[in-house]
C-alpha cells in the first residue's frame, strides 16, 4: 500500500486534539504534567526540563529537522505485523473520514502523520503488512540482499529481541539523534544490550500501551460493598498488596450450584498472569540493565529476593485462599474479563486494552487504579507490558544509505507520531473514551509513568519468564526455580552476547 496523496486537511476532531496539551509520559518518552489533587503522591511527576510558556519542543524540533530530512522522492518502506490486533492501526490509515468514532479518531491521525512525513521527508511511504509467521523470513532476506524494501520494522518486543542477536537489526546509538529528547523512551533505550540498543517504543506505537497492565474496579460493588475509595487510597499513598488483600478476602458468593467457577461472584478476577502483575508492581525485577552497561545484571539481591518471597506468599493468598479470585487457565482470558463486565467481581486486573469492551458493553460503572505497591515505603506504583507489545527496529539493511538523511527522516516520523499519533491515542481514547471519570484519567497518568522493561521477559532463553506466576497460581516452586535459573545466569547472557558479536563481526 502507497500513501501517494497529498491531500491535507485536518477534520475537527484532528483540530480539537492540535489544541490539546500532549501528556507527557517518562514510560514513552515524555513527563507528564502533575494531575491536579494529588500533590502529595509520590507518582507525581517532575519535569526534567523547564516548558517556557508558548512554545512547542515537538514543533520547533520538527521545523528545524524538516530542513534536511530529504529522501530523494524514493520509496522508504515499513514491514509491520498485520495478525495481531492494532498493529495495523499504528501504521497504516485510509482517507480523513472526519467522524467521531475512535477508530476514525486513530485513522484521521495516522493518515496525516504519514501524509506529512511523505511531503516533509521527500519520499513514497511504502507500507508492507505481514503475519509473524513470515516476518523473521522477510527481515532476514531485507538483510541478506539489501534490497531496500523496507527501512523500518514493527513486531513483538519478543521477535524483535531475537532479530537483534540473530544480527538483523542496526544500533540506535550509532545514528546522530538526542535521544535525550521527551519524545524518545526511556525505557526501551535503557533496556539495552551490551551498551546498543536495537529497538524503540514510543508515539508511533500503541500496542505497547495497550497491553500494558492496570487494575479495575466495579463503583457499583464498592458501594455495595460499602469499600474504602481506591482512589483516595492510591492519592494517599496506602493502596499496597496487604490492603487490597484484605478488602476482598470475604466477599466473594457461590452463586448455589456448590461450584467455585466462573458463574460465581468474587473479590477479584485476572488471568493467569497475575502473578507477574503482582511481581512487577512490587517494584521487582529479574534483571537489570541500561545503555551504560556492557553486561546486564541479575536485579534480585538478598533484599529483593526476600520481598519477592514476601510478594509471593501474598499474592497466593490473594488468588488462592478463600475462594476470594477467579483467576482464568491460559488461553481463557475472555471468562475473567465476561465475569467483571456481569458485575460479578469488586476488581479486575487485565491489559489496558481490555478496558474498549468494557466501556462499549458493560452496563456497570468501573473506575481504573495502578497495580497495589509492595509497602507504603515503596516509591512509586509500577506495572509491566506484555512482550506481545509492539515496538520500532532497524533492518542492518540500512547501513547501506545515507545515515544522516536516515537520521533525520526517522526523527520527522517520531516528531509527528508524538505530534498527532500519540494526543489521539492516549489523550482522547485511552484516557478519555475508555475510562468514565477524571480520577481514572489522573490513575491512567500515574500507571504509564513506571513501566518495568526486564530483559526476563522478552528472552525466553534466560529461564525467568513465568516462574513467579506458575508458583502464584499452581504450587510453590519459586525459590528452587529461581536458585537454578539464577546459576545459569552468566552462562545464558554470555552465550546472548556472543551470539550477538558474531553476528555483528564482519
Amino acid at each position: 500500500m502507497r500513501m501517494n496523496q497529498h491531500i491535507r486537511f485536518v477534520s475537527c476532531i484532528l483540530a480539537g486534539l492540535l489544541m490539546m496539551s500532549t501528556i507527557v509520559l517518562s514510560s514513552c518518552g515524555n513527563a507528564s504534567e502533575q494531575p491536579s489533587g494529588i500533590e502529595s503522591n509520590p507518582d507525581a511527576v517532575t519535569t526534567a526540563t523547564e516548558t517556557v510558556v508558548g512554545t512547542d519542543p515537538v514543533m520547533d524540533a520538527l521545523e528545524t529537522v524538516k530542513k534536511t530530512a530529504d529522501w530523494g522522492g524514493k520509496d522508504f518502506g515499513i514491514l509491520y505485523l498485520n495478525d495481531i490486533n492494532g498493529y495495523t492501526e499504528e501504521v497504516e490509515a485510509t482517507a480523513m473520514a472526519g467522524e467521531q468514532s475512535s477508530s476514525s479518531v486513530m485513522n484521521d491521525a495516522v493518515f496525516e502523520r504519514n501524509t506529512l512525513f511523505e511531503e516533509y521527508c521527500h519520499l513514497s511511504f511504502v507500507l508492507i503488512p505481514t503475519g509473524g509467521a513470515n516476518f523473521m523470513s522477510a527481515l532476514q532476506s531485507e538483510v541478506q540482499t539489501g534490497t531496500g524494501d523496507f527501512h523500518l520494522a514493527v513486531q513483538t518486543t519478543a521477535g524483535t529481541a531475537n532479530a537483534a542477536t540473530s544480527g538483523l537489526l542496526y544500533n540506535y546509538l550509532d545514528l546522530d539523534i538526542d535521544y535525550d529528547r521527551e519524545w524518545w523512551d526511556k525505557g526501551t533505550l535503557d533496556f539495552a544490550l551490551d551498551g546498543r540498543v536495537f529497538f524503540m517504543d514510543g508515539p508511533f506505537n500503541i500496542v505497547d500501551d495497550d497491553v500494558t497492565f492496570v487494575m479495575m474496579f466495579n463503583k457499583g460493588l464498592r458501594e455495595e460493598y460499602q469499600v474504602a475509595n481506591p482512589y483516595d487510597m492510591v492519592k494517599n499513598g496506602e493502596w499496597t498488596l496487604d490492603v487490597f488483600n484484605s478488602i476482598i478476602m470475604n466477599l466473594s458468593t457461590d452463586n448455589g450450584d456448590g461450584k467455585w467457577d466462573e458463574n460465581d461472584t468474587y473479590g477479584f478476577t485476572a488471568p493467569a498472569t497475575v502473578g507477574d502483575t503482582f511481581f512487577y508492581g512490587a517494584d521487582l525485577q529479574y534483571i537489570y540493565n541500561s545503555r551504560d552497561m556492557e553486561m546486564p545484571t541479575l536485579a534480585l539481591t538478598d533484599a529483593k529476593l526476600d520481598r519477592a518471597i514476601e510478594v509471593l506468599r501474598i499474592a497466593r493468598e490473594i488468588v488462592q485462599n478463600n475462594h476470594s479470585s477467579y483467576i482464568s487457565e491460559f488461553g481463557s482470558e475472555a471468562l475473567p474479563r465476561d465475569i467483571f463486565m456481569d458485575n460479578r467481581s469488586l476488581f479486575y486486573v487485565e491489559a489496558a486494552n481490555y478496558l474498549r469492551p468494557l466501556n462499549a458493553s458493560m452496563e456497570g460503572e468501573y473506575g481504573v487504579v495502578p497495580i497495589p505497591k509492595y509497602d507504603k515505603q515503596q516509591e512509586k506504583h509500577v506495572t509491566w507490558r506484555h512482550s506481545i507489545g509492539s515496538t520500532l527496529s532497524i533492518p542492518t539493511s540500512v547501513a547501506s544509505h545515507d545515515m544522516d538523511a536516515f537520521a533525520d527522516v526517522l526523527e520527522v516520523y517520531t516528531l509527528l507520531s508524538q505530534q498527532y499519533v500519540r494526543p489521539a491515542y492516549y489523550d482522547t481514547l485511552l484516557t478519555v473514551r475508555n475510562v468514565h471519570d477524571v480520577e481514572s484519567s489522573q490513575m491512567m497518568d500515574i500507571i504509564f509513568l513506571n513501566r518495568t522493561y526486564d530483559m526476563a521477559i522478552y528472552f525466553d532463553a534466560l529461564g525467568f519468564n513465568g516462574i513467579f506466576a506458575s508458583s502464584v497460581v499452581g504450587a510453590d516452586k519459586f525459590a528452587s526455580r529461581y536458585a537454578s535459573v539464577s546459576r545459569a545466569f552468566d552462562r545464558n547472557i554470555s552465550t546472548i552476547l556472543k551470539k550477538l558479536n558474531q553476528a555483528e563481526a564482519p
